[in-house]
């Protein structure tokens, strides 16, 4: 088999008035005459030329000036076009005449009406499925390919429609293409719950386009699957099915070892004869691995992968060959989400992804990389791959693979009923077995999820859940039949008295808006949302007008809710209720300025992700609560897709600011925390790959004076995957609420002292002394230290000017009086200025750093 990317040759043109006259498939099928040459002189004019492809409309009209900068900004006024109009692709290439040659397109963005050489090979209207057609006996030399896009928004409202589905179903959910996709049903001022404003509909090419030339013996269906007994050793399962009559199919394995060098002795290679029969062939071997090298979440070890390549041979000839990298290790879950992987308990931390940007479908590695940098740095070990969102290709997998990265993997599903019609069930069925299909090796691959909110979705609305069968009936068996060793959970969230019962399954934490019982332990948290706005720099960039407008105060007074200026909520989703999901802001002081505004959100987002997460991390010891601790806790959302001021711990430029940096401490390994309700504990909380042991030391600091007021030391063993209480802090009787409590662990492994600070009154209430921080810079480590107590240490980088791109392993941190606290300067950033302050500190220090 031989793969032919076809990048080159395109152009792109929209269906327009010059086209009216004839439609679009006479164009492609008309045999020429008088009027035909005519037309055609027509047709022949205004062609976009694509510089390389895949490229997406939008992509090709911002590369040529005919779509602003702003555009990409996410103020989509001047790009509505896009979505209403028709366009047409044309790709003139070259071809192996003769050859057995299949056609292959990745990803369709999403009507689209096919024609090579003048004959129309079929409709694509999925955009989570690849389209397929066999060109052999129609490709020449010189071959002409034409891609006729319809009109996403003018094909919804072609589509049947029934009246049960009114209030209950959104029409753009009757074409398989993202919902977030589509113009809302009822537009407000602000953006769409992704951030574009108003909306965006892509259309085009998002994936490679390939010419896939084969031979009679094909492999047409894989299943390579490692298990690991309880033995240590490993069986490597292989099941094949092809076209045509091969003589041999070989397998052969190999693990890199540390430094490229392989380990010989677990390495093999093996060949089979297949099974003939008339329609094809087909095989199944499970091959003994010995004691293989084990695949590990990251935290927990090595991500040891094996290289599995199998060939099929005829006469000696290599017909088809495939590469697939596999790792060993084994799972087992005891409930929902309490996963036990090569017997070490593991919970499960990370964030729902959205697709990394929202101006193209097109895949974008470099924002991957530094979306894997962000998350490995944040002590996250798990993505869940969010059912609104769109495909992502094998590369992101690969990735997953490599830095073991779990994924929690939903079907395109989203919020609320969706049509039951056989139509729209046969495409989910198809989409959900090839997603199946591909992703099945993989070992990072961790459960599979129906969809996003479908069912919850329903429930709020106190709608029917039109279209329940897809993910009740119709995704469970297709997993049961293709992948049982993997959980299916029916959808996001799912358990329990009803969808969003805290109590099983998962929960999307929204106490912010909604009130129900249980709450408190939840199960696990698979969203868990507030709304705070970006660093300044992101804000200043994607909003229009002044960040601080003359006559804002931030003031919330009867018939004034706005705690934040127009020009902000421009780019919230206002049906979304962002306003409404921000941390407690008034515990904190009121803003003044811009600056304040942002650390007033910030920072109330921040506590909240502190006290949930701990919380959860501690669980409960009433027996009465059903989960205790919870299994694993999510931010949502991860990522922003467009520029937006909502509930991402990342936003649009990928920078990071105060709740990102409060989840990668929550996240931490190795916890203390404390917990103040009747009375105040002391809580050390292990989720690392290993008992911890060592010496804690913990009390009372007056804030303004800096010293200790009361002390306590105790030694403490800590096991693997375990919470425990250190000490109950009652016998330490009353003390001042200007004060604040500390605990610091010194660790006997040598690693990183854990510290712990924590208050017991709100912000606004305390005096913060001047910290007079001290700073030593070597390579790309800076060393902080505070001679007084510090609030929310902030560390901002600057190269030639460019706030962007920065990354530090740890900020917006407290420090104790005399504490030294050494933060690394990550990313790409060969250069620059560092600046450091605390809140409330008036010294400002300012560093030059070279990081190369």
């Amino acid at each position: 088999m031989k793969n032919v990317e076809l990048v080159s040759g395109w152009s792109l043109k929209e269906v327009g008035k010059e086209t009216d006259r004839i439609s679009v498939e006479e164009i492609f099928e008309r045999k020429p005459d008088r009027t035909y040459i005519e037309e055609r002189s027509v047709w022949e004019r205004d062609w976009i030329s694509i510089e390389k492809m895949p490229a997406q409309v939008q992509d090709v009209l911002y590369d040529h000036g005919f779509l602003p900068e702003e555009f990409r900004l996410g103020w989509c006024e001047k790009a509505l076009f896009i979505g209403e109009s028709d366009w047409i692709y044309r790709c003139s290439f070259s071809g192996e005449k003769g050859r057995k040659c299949r056609i292959r397109f990745q990803g369709l963005d999403t009507i689209a009406d096919i024609y090579l050489n003048g004959i129309k090979l079929g409709r694509c209207e999925d955009f989570y499925l690849p389209a397929e057609f066999d060109i052999t006996d129609i490709l020449e030399q010189k071959n002409t390919l034409y891609l006729h896009f319809i009109s996403p928004i003018s094909y919804m409202k072609e589509q049947e429609w029934e009246d049960k589905w009114n209030g209950s179903v959104l029409r753009c959910k009757t074409v398989r293409k993202p919902i977030h996709d589509f113009p809302p049903e009822k537009i407000e001022k602000g953006s769409n719950y992704q951030g574009a404003v108003p909306y965006f509909t892509p259309v085009g090419v998002y994936g490679p386009v390939f010419l896939v030339y084969h031979e009679e013996e094909e492999i047409k269906e894989d299943f390579i699957e490692a298990g690991l007994k309880e033995d240590g050793n490993g069986v490597l399962t292989i099941e094949m099915r092809g076209t045509g009559r091969p003589d041999t199919l070989t397998v052969h394995w190999e693990f890199p070892g540390e430094c490229g060098v392989e380990t010989q002795s677990r390495n093999g290679r093996q060949s089979f004869s297949p099974d003939i029969s008339c329609d094809g062939w087909h095989i199944r071997e499970e091959i003994a691995v010995d004691t293989p090298p084990l695949w590990w979440p990251r935290g927990f070890g090595e991500q040891n992968l094996a290289e599995i390549s199998i060939e099929i041979q005829k006469d000696g000839r290599v017909c088809d060959r495939i590469l697939k990298r596999i790792g060993f290790r084994r799972i087992r879950m005891e409930v929902p989400f309490a996963y036990c992987i090569n017997g070490k308990r593991v919970r499960l931390f990370g964030g729902s992804l959205d697709p990394l940007q929202g101006y193209t479908h097109c895949y974008q590695p470099e924002r991957e990389q530094r979306l894997f940098e962000m998350v490995e740095n944040a002590n996250m070990n798990t993505l869940r791959i969010w059912g609104e969102g769109i495909p992502l290709p094998d590369e992101f997998y690969d990735e997953c693979d490599k830095r073991g990265i779990l994924v929690w993997q939903e079907f395109f599903l989203g919020h609320g009923a969706y049509p039951d019609s056989e139509k729209i069930r046969d495409f989910c069925k198809k989409e959900a077995e090839y997603l199946v299909r591909r992703l099945r090796h993989h070992p990072s691959l961790l459960l599979w999820c129906g969809g996003n909110e479908t069912l919850m979705g329903a429930e709020f609305q106190g709608c029917f859940p039109y279209g329940k069968e897809i993910f009740l009936e119709d995704f469970p068996e297709i997993v049961e039949r293709l992948d049982n060793s993997r959980y299916y959970h029916p959808n996001s969230p799912y358990g329990g008295e009803w969808a969003n019962d805290p109590r099983e399954g998962d929960l999307h934490t929204y106490d912010c808006v909604w009130e129900y019982p249980y709450k408190s332990y939840p199960n696990f948290i698979s969203e868990h949302i507030r709304t705070a706005p970006p660093v300044r720099h992101s804000l200043e960039k994607m909003i229009r007008g002044s960040i601080w407008p003359e006559g804002f105060t931030g003031q919330v007074l009867p018939g004034n809710g706005n705690i934040m200026p127009d020009t902000w909520v421009e780019r919230s989703h206002i049906s979304a209720q962002g306003q409404r999901k921000t941390g407690d802001y008034w515990e904190f002081y009121d803003a003044e300025n811009a600056d304040d505004l942002l650390y007033r959100f910030g920072a109330a987002y921040g506590k909240e992700i502190r006290r949930y997460g701990e919380q959860v991390r501690i669980g409960s010891r009433n027996p009465e609560v059903f989960s205790g601790r919870s299994k694993g806790y999510f931010a949502c959302k991860l990522v922003d897709t467009w520029p937006k001021i909502y509930c991402a711990a990342i936003d649009f430029f990928q920078e990071g600011y105060i709740p990102y940096y409060t989840l990668k401490r929550v996240f931490s390994p190795v916890l203390l925390c404390f917990q103040k309700e009747e009375s105040i504990r002391l809580w050390g909380v292990n989720d690392s790959a290993a008992d911890v042991s060592g010496t804690v030391k913990y009390g009372i600091l007056n804030l303004i004076s800096g010293q200790t007021e009361k002390i306590k030391e105790k030694k403490i063993t800590v096991t693997q995957g375990d919470a425990v209480p250190v000490d109950d802090l009652a016998d330490l009787h009353f003390f001042s609420k200007d004060c604040i409590l500390f605990a610091v662990l010194c660790r006997e492994d040598g690693e990183e002292p854990v510290v712990c600070i924590d208050y017991v009154d709100i912000e606004r209430h305390l005096e913060f002394p001047e910290p007079n921080l001290k700073l030593e810079l070597s390579g790309d480590e800076l060393v902080i230290t505070a001679e007084r107590f510090a609030r929310c240490v902030q560390i901002a980088g600057e190269q030639d000017g460019d706030k962007f791109g920065w990354l530090f392993t740890d900020n917006y941190f407290d420090m104790l009086p005399g504490q030294r606290k050494k933060v690394k300067v990550l990313g790409n950033k060969e250069y620059g200025t560092l600046y450091v302050k605390s809140q409330y500190g008036c010294c400002r220090k300012i560093v030059t750093v070279q990081t190369s």
